[in-house]
């Protein structure tokens, strides 16, 4: 919408400037270059088709972490108990 409104601005604009040599003042009558540089640049920019480029969203899956116990020393084993100060089940170490 913008670039419309900038083209017919600058048409407005650019279609004031008559390239007309009898009511141009000295030189040789270049007063059509401006307004053909102007038209050919929004010319330019309304003929360039639009393309937005969206990159896929990238998705990385984790491995599911394990937990696994050590092996308990020599004389010892795991158990699981509950504790008495929180009352979740925990594996502990306890004496064979």
């Amino acid at each position: 919408m913008k670039k419309i409104l900038l083209a017919l601005v600058l048409l407005s604009v650019a279609g004031s400037a008559m390239a007309d040599r009898c009511c141009y003042r000295g030189g040789y009558g270049y007063g059509w270059v401006a307004p053909a540089i102007v038209g050919g640049v929004i010319g330019y920019e309304l003929s360039r088709p639009q393309v937005i480029v969206e990159q896929q969203p990238v998705y990385v899956q984790q491995p599911p972490v394990v937990y696994t116990q050590p092996v308990p020393p020599a004389g010892y084993h795991y158990q699981l108990m509950i504790n008495p100060q929180n009352n979740y089940q925990q594996w502990v170490l306890v004496p064979n």
